[in-house]
């Protein structure tokens, strides 16, 4: 009797046995196919073109530059410049260091571009979309359009021929004066914004709280047939370690990205007909400066019995309290008044430190400014 029960119980015991086997093999079988899905899942679409090298190719590709400078701004206190990292690469180079850039980028740098040395490519900067419409209209198609931020764009306009950096300049002045740019970051070599980086100006920060918890694992997480946790690697997790890392989160700062809205890499139709025009006012400005001078130095000429005072003078002069800018336009005034020819005003100018100015590029364009003002405050006087 005992021995027939044992019997009994160990066929149960077998038969359970086995059906525990075979579950275990269904898991396995099942565990092993997500494995595959994955496998496969990662091999065809792991290596999908990622956003920022497609937009960073299709940008450069339009510029159509054999080499650029690539510039990452390190932002200081009060969103101020503080320190520029500058690189000249061609463009295959600047695609492999994309990571190096994604790095700086996400240390809240700006990530810039412009072709290197002079070039047959115009930027026009902070554009709204109906000016960026209304050149399309005009003949003046944009290149490369490229949106900094939710509500402002900046464009690269490509010409038949490279510009020297004066008519560039001037192009680049009266392009955002006849579209609403930004006429003070128009001239022939300025910086535009690399697409497919972050705008990490300060007025855009967005702070994003933490999600709630069921959420947080929605989003990043999902079950496998087993119920358990997986991420989209196929890393198994269980719910005290999920509670755990999310517990660890804490609000982050969120940052609008620049994207690539256009770039056909055309030439602007109207691009000739429109720099002539620019040529033809740039020359007749030069023939209007020449004609002043001219006209200062000949009823200066019976005024120069005596020494003329060199800028030193203004600089001692208690009535301008040591204001090196005051100085200089006083100076200014009173040499081209007293016809002083305009490149000897310009290298007394130059004479005092101005390298809290800026590099050498914003103190020639301080020196050109203040020589500027003082013939113009002169034509005044003279009711020109």
């Amino acid at each position: 009797m005992g021995s027939a029960v044992d019997g009994r119980v160990r066929q149960l015991v077998r038969k359970r046995l086995e059906g525990w086997e075979d579950r275990q093999r269904d898991r396995e079988l099942r565990r092993q196919g997500w494995h595959e899905y994955h496998r496969v899942y990662n091999s065809v679409f792991g290596r999908a073109r990622d956003k920022t090298y497609e937009a960073v190719e299709r940008q450069l590709s339009a510029m159509g530059m054999e080499r650029f400078e690539i510039g990452a701004l390190q932002r200081g206190e009060g969103d101020k410049p503080h320190f520029m990292l500058l690189r000249v690469w061609d463009k295959q180079t600047v695609i492999e260091s994309i990571p190096w850039l994604r790095y700086q980028n996400w240390h809240q740098s700006h990530i810039f571009v412009r072709p290197c040395g002079e070039s047959n490519l115009t930027l026009v900067d902070d554009l709204k979309a109906d000016a960026v419409a209304q050149m399309w209209r005009e003949g003046l198609q944009p290149a490369v359009v490229v949106q900094t931020s939710p509500s402002n764009h900046q464009v690269w306009i490509k010409h038949p021929s490279k510009f020297d950096k004066e008519l560039g300049t001037a192009v680049a002045r009266a392009l955002a004066g006849r579209f609403g740019g930004d006429v003070k970051a128009a001239d022939w070599r300025h910086f535009g914004r690399l697409a497919g980086f972050r705008n990490t100006k300060e007025k855009y920060r967005q702070i994003v709280a933490v999600p709630e918890y069921d959420e947080w694992r929605a989003q990043r997480f999902h079950r496998d047939l087993e119920g358990r946790w997986l991420d989209r690697e196929g890393n198994v997790y269980i719910e005290e370690r999920l509670r755990d890392m999310h517990a660890a989160l804490s609000p982050a700062a969120r940052f609008p990205f620049v994207r690539l809205v256009d770039a056909s890499g055309v030439v602007a139709r109207e691009s000739e007909r429109f720099v002539a025009s620019v040529r033809v006012r740039l020359e007749q400005e030069r023939a209007d400066r020449l004609r002043v001078q001219a006209q200062f130095q000949a009823q200066a000429r019976p005024q120069q019995n005596g020494r003329l005072k060199g800028i030193e003078a203004f600089r001692k002069d208690p009535r301008y309290d040591g204001d090196g800018t005051r100085v200089d336009l006083a100076y200014a005034v009173y040499a081209v008044a007293h016809g002083v020819d305009l490149e000897s005003v310009k290298e007394a100018l130059r004479s005092r430190d101005l390298s809290h100015k800026g590099n050498e590029r914003r103190q020639s364009d301080y020196v050109e400014r203040t020589v500027k003002k003082a013939v113009a405050s002169l034509e005044q006087g003279r009711g020109r």
